[in-house]
């Protein structure tokens, strides 16, 4: 018999589902930014960066050297003009090639986060937000589109794999109050929801300290609602917004 992975390590990895790829412009494709004015200049602070005698605001600051991170890793960055790249370790970040009805702006608002800092492709699409300007670490939320039409489909196959590896044969998603048709799940600091509306079922997934829990119901509820783009349809904003 096989022996299971630790717990916490299965289910992070049960965070992360395939998205769909697409093309984001390269570097080179990338328009040089206008060097902004701070609002901030101490040079210890991670959201300033200096250039010899001048300082940008992070997501503002030129381009990197070669041999630098690449754009959007470990610090915001819109130079790419398609949306506002943040990955705290990725190498090559990238924008999410898709939508899933995240609106960075309410849900920064809802969850009390201090500031949002990007978004990046690694398998799923993850939202970052900064909870304060007292050194906290960035957290993020998850979200991708699952090869499924129908959440209790979607939410059966995802609570078997999880009884297994808790060891609770009895582990089952469970309708969240105030969002008609959709279910969520937790288990060992992770939580994932089931969304129901689109063509495919939306996996929204989230560690406890990326929202209040009490949060979440109204944020799961927004994206939820937020209506399908169109085939082919442009971003509608460099942040992740719900079109209505």
């Amino acid at each position: 018999m096989s022996r299971l992975l630790p717990v916490s390590l299965s289910l992070a990895g049960l965070a992360l589902c395939l998205g769909c790829p697409a093309k984001v412009p390269t570097p080179e494709q990338q328009a040089t930014p206008t060097p902004a004015t701070p609002e901030v200049t101490a040079t210890e602070d991670p959201r300033v960066v200096r250039d010899g005698d001048d300082l940008y605001a992070a997501e503002s600051a030129p381009r990197p050297l070669p041999g630098q991170p690449a754009l959007g890793s470990g610090k915001p960055d819109t130079s790419n003009g398609v949306c506002k790249l943040f990955a705290p370790k990725l190498e090559e970040p990238h924008c999410c090639p898709f939508e899933t009805g995240f609106d960075a702006e309410r849900v920064q608002q809802l969850c009390g986060h201090a500031l949002y800092m990007g978004e990046s492709l690694h398998q799923s699409c993850g939202y970052f937000f900064l909870p304060d300007m007292n050194g906290s670490a960035p957290v993020s939320m998850r979200g991708s589109k699952i090869n499924r039409e129908d959440v209790s489909e979607a939410a059966a196959d995802h609570d078997l794999r999880l009884g297994r590896l808790t060891n609770n044969d009895a582990f089952e998603s469970t309708p969240i109050p105030g969002v008609e048709g959709a279910v969520w799940s937790q288990a060992d600091g992770l939580n994932w929801a089931f969304l129901p509306g689109w063509s495919s079922v939306r996996l929204i997934s989230w560690a406890d300290d990326a929202c209040p829990r009490d949060a979440m119901p109204e944020v799961l509820k927004l994206i939820a609602e937020a209506k399908q783009p169109p085939e082919n349809a442009p971003r509608p904003d460099l942040l992740p917004k719900a079109r209505q």
